[in-house]
């Protein structure tokens, strides 16, 4: 082969090769896009996702909420205000200037303002969104012990750690779903709160009922949402209980991935 052709076919094969470069340059380009596209659809169907969830739970948490204030309303306030009624109805047939009913009435009545008071608060959607997940579990575990007769108490482990709003209103959530089933069908007598701020931060609830087998109730409905209600907010749920021992709870956040680190690095 003469030297021209072996110039010519040199450029030729140097011409292929780097239209197959380019070639190949475009199409890692392409799939790298669909892949950061289809990355960004993801995230935004799992943040709707979130948010649906989000809505759901606070609608859920809200009508829980009126459940117990009715309760509250009929068993506290309701008797309060009887007895005030019945007391100052005493006090007028008294004889006699400063009846003792007449303040025994007046005191009752007063602690039934009182407890109007406090339940109206409650309804505050600004009180809930500034109060912190402990607040929110220590008030629940007061209710517990004034209307349930259920031996109620929260221990706290480490430095205090306020929770985002969507964390909190789903753990909450999450933990009145455990509450309710305790009541429902562990007939237990006492409920223990344990928050440890961590990290990681850890929610357990566990009571001192007759316990189930959880191998047989795996496919329970109820296991099924607390499970994934924890996993939109990227906490970890597990439930350890026998028959006989008991109930426990435990909510753990997940460790954060690589880039949702360099996200709050960013923010911060």
């Amino acid at each position: 082969m003469s030297e021209p052709l072996q110039i010519v076919f040199v450029v030729v094969v140097i011409t292929l090769v780097l239209l197959l470069m380019g070639v190949a340059m475009a199409g890692l380009l392409v799939v790298n896009a669909n892949r950061r596209v289809k990355h960004r659809l993801e995230l935004e169907a799992a943040q709707r996702k979130l948010q649906e969830e989000l809505v759901r739970a606070e609608r859920e948490a809200t009508q829980e909420t009126m459940h117990h204030i009715g309760r509250e309303l009929h068993d506290n306030v309701g008797q309060l205000l009887t007895l005030s009624l019945m007391g100052l109805r005493a006090a007028k047939e008294e004889a006699g200037p400063g009846g003792r009913g007449l303040a025994s009435s007046l005191e009752a009545l007063e602690m039934g303002i009182e407890e109007i008071r406090r339940l109206t608060h409650s309804l505050s959607r600004e009180l809930w969104m500034n109060r912190t997940l402990a607040d929110a579990i220590a008030h629940e575990a007061a209710r517990l012990e004034r209307v349930v007769r259920i031996r109620s108490s929260v221990r706290t482990e480490g430095s205090s750690r306020t929770l985002d709003p969507d964390t909190s209103t789903i753990l909450y959530r999450v933990f009145q779903e455990t509450v309710n089933n305790a009541l429902k069908h562990s007939r237990a007598s006492t409920i223990l709160f344990t928050l440890r701020y961590g990290p990681p931060f850890t929610l357990i609830v566990s009571d001192n009922g007759h316990g189930f087998d959880p191998a047989s109730t795996k496919g329970n409905g109820g296991f099924g949402t607390i499970r994934h209600r924890c996993g939109l907010i990227g906490f970890d749920a597990r439930c350890e209980s026998a028959p006989g021992h008991g109930c426990t709870w435990t909510f753990t956040e997940k460790p954060a991935a690589p880039s949702e680190l360099n996200q709050r690095t960013r923010k911060a």
